[in-house]
């Protein structure tokens, strides 16, 4: 990377918010297509909501990382990601294998809905966050000892 990628200027608040609202879509978007996927028995349409989903979850990522987002709590926030789809996605004979079994299927899958829903909303605030419009400081003006005004 040279020194004049280095110092481009950062892309305005509205672009970085546009995007983050993109990202919101496209989960929500393959959020649905699973729910009617899974519920309506049309399991060719799984894969398609869980890869719109996911693209949703790096759009927002790539938005956070624009606004500012460190590189710790990004490692945190993917990792949260991660155990979310490790309870959605495998079977429930991995999480008895594995120890990491809540309750049942069902309680363990919305756990992991709530743990990657919770990781979008998160990106998402911490994008609109760090994207805010900073006010100036006000000072006050100084008043002279000995006016009466």
């Amino acid at each position: 990377m040279s020194l004049a990628e280095a110092a481009k200027p950062a892309p305005p608040s509205s672009t970085i918010r546009s995007y983050a609202m993109i990202g919101i879509v496209f989960y929500a978007f393959g959020l649905v297509l699973n729910e009617i996927g899974n519920g309506l028995t049309q399991l060719w349409l799984v894969p398609y909501a869980d890869t719109i989903s996911a693209l949703g979850f790096v759009i927002a990522l790539y938005t956070a990382a624009l606004a500012g987002l460190g590189t710790r709590l990004t490692v945190l926030i993917g990792l949260i990601y991660g155990i979310g789809i490790f309870y959605v996605s495998e079977p429930d004979a991995t999480y008895v294998a594995s120890g990491l079994k809540i309750s049942s299927y069902n309680t363990t899958h919305f756990v992991g809905l709530g743990l990657i829903g919770f990781t979008m909303i998160l990106l998402i605030a911490l994008a609109f966050y760090l994207t805010r419009a900073k006010s100036g400081h006000r000072t006050l003006l100084k008043q002279d000892p000995g006016s009466t005004s």
